[in-house]
């Protein structure tokens, strides 16, 4: 069972329309194939767990193979119904934490495709979201003063990234620490975010940019 969302989390409340097991993505595939992928999920969720202990909590009806990725002390929450399989040459879909108190959170019903994620502090994926092959962190990783190389000690910027519901980050994109993305916001191919996002926008470019608004009726 998945642990519950936190006051204040990327993920809203379930919602009464939000597809049900039988109404998931797997629907739409012949029982053998169905079932032999449901099989590798459960298999490769086991190890993980086995491996990570309390460290990782999985909820119902996730679908992953074997190129997911666990790293780090910290501790990775993966939603139901959220598929983190990662298909193509070379993909893998890496969740890493990178200290004992970090935190990866990835709401109900999203999908990652050989996206990269690693938290020193925090990351929230909001339910409903689509991350492609994206990088997204929430530290710096090595400090911006000029003697990052000689001072072992010299301050690293981390800040939590929180992509609200209805998120899509598009492949080659990078959302960097301290962003926030709107509901509903699609960040572009290649776009390297480095300030918050409004809700229901489309943003591209490096930095990234506001391009236009989206409403349901658009493509």
């Amino acid at each position: 069972m998945s642990e519950p969302d936190p006051p204040g989390s990327a993920t809203p409340p379930p919602d009464p329309g939000t597809p049900g097991p039988e109404e998931d993505e797997l629907a739409s595939l012949d029982p053998g194939r169905r079932a032999v992928l449901r099989l590798l999920s459960a298999v490769v969720l086991v190890w993980h767990r086995t491996r990570r202990g309390s460290g990782l909590s999985v909820g119902r009806h996730v679908i992953a193979n074997h190129r997911l990725i666990v790293k780090g002390p910290g501790t990775v929450v993966i939603g139901d119904r959220a598929n983190v399989f990662a298909f193509g040459a070379g993909r893998r879909t890496r969740l890493v934490v990178h200290s004992p108190d970090a935190v990866i959170r990835i709401g109900s019903n999203v999908r990652i495709n050989g996206g990269e994620l690693h938290a020193a502090k925090s990351i929230e994926i909001g339910a409903n979201s689509i991350i492609g092959q994206a990088f997204i962190t929430d530290t710096d990783g090595h400090s911006m003063r000029g003697d990052r190389r000689t001072n072992r000690s010299a301050p690293v910027r981390t800040a939590p990234v929180v992509l609200e519901h209805n998120v899509w980050i598009a492949r080659d994109a990078a959302i960097l620490p301290g962003v926030r993305v709107g509901a509903g916001s699609v960040v572009a191919y290649g776009a390297v975010v480095v300030d918050d996002v409004p809700p229901n926008v489309l943003v591209a470019g490096n930095p990234a940019r506001v391009v236009r608004r989206l409403d349901d009726a658009a493509p």
